[in-house]
């Protein structure tokens, strides 16, 4: 308990109580934005206050922080579907433990997102692993709405940033010349249908997007000995309470999305399945682990709704019209003398 003692120097005593405030700000929040949009946006805020000033991170990267007692405004970078920059800029106030304000939206994204009301609360401690309690995860999903902020920037080590800054999406982009991206992108993308099929200890993940099989050992099998490191990982899960846990290594080296972030083959994703009260959508909590590139674990948030009327297609891809191209373009030793961008 603090006591303050009365005597005190206004002007100390002011020092003292924005400094208790301030402390109060300290820490991980969960946020949720509200909006006109089919679904609230959520993510985790970070708030450290350092000798320096604050510094903020949202799902894992930086974001620009002020504080003023117990007002905040937080600037976080976003990108639209399309790839655009665009930035929300929340403004409130820590009222009750409870953060609460609203946020607008600019930037250069063709169609901005509107506007809204946010509120912000402290991100529970870790709890040890629950009983299971596993629901029905089997069957066809397809893509829900938008529950991401889609955060641009990471908070990348000085590697992760050169291989970014030296990045060319159209030559080194793997899916653009039919190279498999990665579970790490798949997964983080969201934006195909899937279908898990559900055995004795093993769930098998069928993604539209390269047409690519995945294996979950739900009974911590080991991967063997010899297996290589590969696009799709080695996969195994287990149940915390009603949350499905995968974790997933043996990557080879990839990117993390259509930006061109690396991921390395030191990298680990951790996914955290759950399922809304009603049973019809299946959300889920990403984490991407690769010091060699990033300082934080970057974090993804998306939504699938079930549809066992939903259809899984061919994914059709020709490499020959990348090929073709440089060709036509004169471009062939261009490409081929950027071998160290071939993941």
């Amino acid at each position: 308990m603090l006591t303050i003692r009365l005597g005190l120097a206004p002007t100390l005593l002011l020092w003292m109580i924005t400094a208790i405030a301030q402390d109060d700000l300290s820490g991980k929040w969960m946020l949720r934005l509200d909006s006109d949009e089919p679904a609230p946006v959520f993510g985790e805020l970070e708030l450290v206050h350092t000798a320096n000033g604050w510094i903020g991170y949202v799902e894992g990267g930086p974001a620009e922080v002020s504080v003023d007692g117990n007002n905040l405004e937080i600037k976080i970078d976003s990108r639209d579907l399309a790839g655009f920059v665009f930035f929300r800029n929340l403004r409130g106030s820590l009222v009750a433990g409870e953060l609460n304000g609203t946020y607008t939206t600019h930037g250069q994204a063709k169609t901005l997102p509107p506007g809204g009301s946010w509120t912000g609360v402290r991100k529970p401690d870790k709890k040890p692993r629950a009983e299971p309690r596993p629901f029905d995860i089997s069957g066809i999903w397809q893509p829900g709405p938008g529950i991401d902020f889609r955060k641009y920037s990471m908070d990348l080590t000085d590697a992760g940033q050169k291989w970014l800054d030296g990045y060319l999406f159209h030559y080194d982009q793997p899916n653009v010349r039919c190279v498999s991206p990665g579970i790490i992108a798949m997964v983080a993308w969201g934006g195909y249908p899937m279908e898990v099929l559900e055995t004795k200890n093993r769930l098998t993940f069928l993604y539209e997007v390269e047409n690519s099989v995945r294996r979950v050992f739900m009974d911590g099998k080991a991967a063997h000995k010899y297996m290589p490191p590969s696009a799709m990982g080695y996969s195994t899960g287990y149940w915390d309470g009603a949350t499905l846990v995968i974790k997933t290594s043996l990557l080879s080296a990839n990117v993390r999305d259509f930006r061109g972030e690396p991921t390395s083959d030191r990298a680990q994703m951790i996914e955290r399945y759950t399922l809304s009260e009603n049973g019809s959508a299946l959300n889920l909590v990403v984490e991407l682990h690769d010091p060699m590139y990033y300082r934080r674990p970057a974090v993804r948030r998306r939504q699938w709704v079930r549809n066992p009327e939903a259809r899984i297609f061919p994914y059709e891809c020709d490499p020959d019209s990348f090929f073709r191209q440089m060709y036509d373009e004169d471009k062939l030793d261009m490409y081929f003398k950027r071998w160290e961008k071939r993941l």
